[in-house]
């Protein structure tokens, strides 16, 4: 009874949280559905195409590193990944959902069911792009290594958080989440473990101050 009720009340206070940045202008690149949580909380335009879908931290980092030329090429699809983890995902998905590629980048387009469907929201909402306001975030879950995180994490640090499941890891920009499971959960709906950890409206606003200094 007492962890359903701190449950709820975590989920309360991230929210109370999150709408402080009501008129705060942001753009979320996020390496999975978690991004999603911003905009639907504060009932606001996707203005990016990283929405319904998720990105293994091996190629996330490797498109933040070089995030202009990646989001400029053309999205293909590739009928099968490079990844056995990936592979296996999707024999197991009720359905094949399309897997995109940007040049060596794998994007798994989880909750669309064509790649016409895919296309078409990732260009309409890469459209909508505020690249003045980019902010990063990279969840571990899944096959990470140390190394991998603070790749994704050294250059530029001060619009990229990383957060991650293991105990005994500290690096600035990466943040702990504590897991019973091996692959961290579903922040999305679990997004009240977040609560006492980080607090995603002061890194956006303190980020804004400083662009308008």
């Amino acid at each position: 009874m007492y962890q359903k009720l701190k449950r709820r009340v975590n989920r309360w206070r991230f929210k109370v949280s999150v709408r402080r940045l009501e008129k705060s202008k942001f753009c979320i690149v996020a390496n999975n559905c978690f991004g999603s949580r911003f905009y639907k909380i504060l009932n606001r335009e996707y203005n990016t195409p990283f929405i319904g879908v998720f990105i293994l931290p091996e190629c996330f980092v490797k498109l933040v590193a070089n995030f202009e030329y990646y989001i400029g090429l053309e999205m293909k699809f590739e009928e099968n990944s490079k990844y056995d983890y990936i592979n296996k995902l999707r024999r197991n998905h009720d359905e094949d959902y399309p897997l995109g590629l940007l040049g060596d980048v794998e994007i798994n387009f989880l909750h669309y069911k064509t790649k016409e469907e895919a296309i078409e929201k990732w260009n309409r909402r890469k459209s909508r792009m505020d690249w003045d306001q980019l902010h990063f975030i990279m969840i571990a879950n899944g096959p990470c290594d140390e190394d991998r995180m603070v790749e994704f994490i050294q250059n530029e640090p001060q619009n990229k958080v990383c957060f991650h499941k293991q105990k005994y890891f500290k690096a600035s920009g990466c943040v702990y989440i504590p897991s019973e499971i091996e692959d961290m959960g579903n922040l999305y709906s679990q997004y009240h473990r977040f609560v006492g950890r980080f607090d995603f409206a002061d890194w956006i606003s303190n980020l804004n101050d400083k662009d308008e200094i």
